[in-house]
């Protein structure tokens, strides 16, 4: 029967150019991910915008549409919330009060 032995694998050593190259890479990924943040933050923004202008023009079509555009889709995401409401307290519990340390400056003239 084979013996379980962990493997142990020796790390290459990394030189000084290679531990820049990889800095360096990562402030270019950084910068990259910061610009597509960025643009789909404004592409956001816009449609929301766009959205906001919509509903402004169809109030002004009619105010039952608007009403009912606005109104809250209860299906979009629906919720059951399960679960006690209340907690019963439990009979003769002490609640412990701490150690309390003062530590208030005192500021004379």
């Amino acid at each position: 029967m084979l013996s379980m032995v962990p493997r142990v694998r020796d790390l290459p050593k990394v030189t000084e150019e290679e531990t820049e190259q990889r800095a360096l890479l990562m402030k270019e990924w950084s910068r990259y991910k910061q610009k597509e943040h960025k643009k789909e933050a404004e592409m956001i923004h816009s449609m929301i915008e766009a959205q906001q202008e919509a509903l402004q023009e169809l109030r002004v079509e009619s105010e039952n549409l608007y009403q009912a555009a606005i109104k809250r889709d209860q299906g979009l995401f629906p919720l059951e919330l399960q679960g006690c409401s209340y907690t019963p307290p439990i009979p003769d519990y002490q609640a412990p009060d701490g150690k309390y340390r003062e530590n208030t400056k005192v500021y004379t003239q």
